[in-house]
């Protein structure tokens, strides 16, 4: 606590730099959504390294030493706290696949995580997760009462995720190249996210549609077999600008969201927010946010997954159904709840 009776809340700010992933779009919602709602009580530090910096070092050496700088709470929005931290912190851990599936990860990655993951959840005052399925499974994985994992959700900006205008529209698909009608995958490219389905669900419903294409957007994380080869159907966009997404989401005929677990879907989400029709797999997050909203297709079944792909295209009707519930569902997720969750956490943590 500072000398103004402030609490003082150090956040780790390395996600923000590049290359992101979706931890930085939560954190950097997070600290949108506290600018937001400004908590005068609360004051935030983002404590930043000076330039590129491995996130293993930075966690378990330099914020180790940060921690120690008088602040009342610390938050880790990457799954770990450093080993020993000198203030109470609080930990958001998104998923914990790695525990669940280390033979989805390289093992550089699931090896530290598998070990720093549980123990950061036992030394953090409170863990923040976005889902129940989640909270649940980072109880029974992490071997902490159920009470110390709070529910703070995550959220979407509406200003940037927005249907675009049909000149925007237009101009995108004709930048982009995207003249052909598409089905769309986001995300980074890796073996669990189900590329592999999508590639076999287009492949069958071109059989229909021969002029369909297949987008991904993302960067290669691991080796995905099935891109190995890809056939010229697939158009490979790679990452992209925040501001093109809009077009990109609301241009295709379908958005796929095949992945086999996952903590809670920020891409699908925003592609809510922008209009766009999602057919998504039955995994626990999904049937937990967006069942209202979504398609669903048994996780891992191709065949299931070009049904329900054929069905909202083949039908005019259920998608704009399907649109109009998704903006409905998507306007329910906001950064400044987010925000109002995380703050009181601090105050509830900081002062014991």
């Amino acid at each position: 606590m500072g000398l103004n009776g402030v609490l003082r809340v150090g956040v780790d700010g390395k996600p923000l730099l590049p290359p992101r992933a979706g931890v930085a779009r939560y954190l950097e919602g997070l600290l949108a959504g506290c600018a937001a709602v400004s908590h005068p009580e609360v004051e935030l530090d983002v404590v930043m390294p000076g330039g590129p910096r491995r996130t293993l070092p930075w966690v378990l050496w330099n914020l180790q030493r940060a921690s120690a700088r008088g602040y009342s709470v610390f938050h880790f929005p990457f799954y770990y706290t450093p080993l020993a931290p000198r203030c109470p912190v609080t930990v958001a851990i998104h998923d914990v696949l790695v525990l669940e599936h280390p033979e989805w990860f390289p093992r550089p990655v699931a090896n530290p995580l598998r070990y720093l993951l549980p123990r950061g959840a036992r030394l953090a005052a409170a863990v923040v997760t976005g889902s129940r399925c989640v909270a649940d499974a980072i109880a029974e994985r992490c071997g902490i009462p159920r009470e110390r994992v709070r529910l703070t959700g995550y959220g979407v900006d509406r200003a940037r995720f927005a249907p675009p205008t049909a000149e925007r529209l237009a101009e995108a698909r004709v930048r982009l190249a995207l003249s052909r009608p598409y089905l769309l995958q986001l995300g980074a490219l890796e073996p669990r996210r189900g590329v592999d389905l999508a590639l076999a669900a287009v492949a069958s419903l071109r059989e229909c549609d021969p002029d369909l294409e297949l987008v991904l957007v993302g960067t290669p994380r691991a080796h995905v077999p099935a891109l190995e080869q890809p056939p010229p159907w697939v158009r490979l966009l790679g990452w992209v600008e925040d501001s093109d997404l809009p077009a990109i989401y609301a241009g295709a005929a379908v958005v796929l969201a095949p992945s086999r677990g996952e903590g809670f879907d920020l891409p699908l989400l925003e592609a809510l927010s922008c209009g766009a029709v999602v057919v998504a797999s039955d995994i626990p997050v999904h049937r937990e946010h967006f069942a209202p909203a979504v398609e669903l297709f048994a996780s891992g079944d191709a065949e299931a997954l070009v049904e329900a792909a054929a069905r909202v295209l083949g039908d005019s009707e259920r998608a704009a159904r399907l649109r109009t519930a998704g903006r409905a569902l998507a306007a329910g997720f906001k950064w400044e709840d987010v925000a109002r969750r995380h703050l009181d956490l601090w105050l509830e943590v900081g002062r014991g």
